[in-house]
């Protein structure tokens, strides 16, 4: 497996890529509509990229919230799930794995001490604001 989509219902909720994944330069993985771009670089030493800045001119909408999240060391299961939280699948990330959430919602299990980066998009308004958790019976 080295790039997997968990979709339901033909919506695509999160994509799944494996630390095997490889790339010949600048490589995109996500739709250019995806408010969350996510690229894959590999370049052989002595390799030069341009410097650049990129246009302040472009303005973006953002309508909705994606998830990047990179597992750098430990073992963790994903619990992918529909926007009222069916369960769709549960994925087992491995030392490099990474996920882009893109709809409904999540949760993990820590199999192995672990340690997660996560970046998604701002500015952030605030923990009240930002999840809906499922209610525990």
């Amino acid at each position: 497996m080295y790039r997997r989509e968990v979709k339901y219902q033909g919506r695509i909720l999160a994509i799944i890529f494996s630390h095997n994944l490889k790339s010949k330069g600048v490589s995109f993985l996500t739709p250019n509509d995806y408010t969350l771009q996510l690229g894959l670089i590999e370049h052989p030493a002595n390799t030069v990229v341009r410097d650049h800045v990129h246009n302040p001119e472009i303005k973006y909408k953002v309508d909705t919230t994606q998830e990047f999240l990179y597992l750098e060391k430990g073992r963790v299961k994903a619990k992918i799930f529909t926007d009222d939280f069916k369960l769709v699948e549960e994925v087992i990330l491995e030392p490099g794995d990474f996920m882009l959430h893109v709809a409904g919602g999540h949760g993990f299990e820590v199999l192995k001490k672990c340690r997660l980066i996560e970046i998604k998009q701002g500015p952030y308004p605030g923990p009240e604001h930002v999840k809906k958790y499922r209610e525990v019976k």
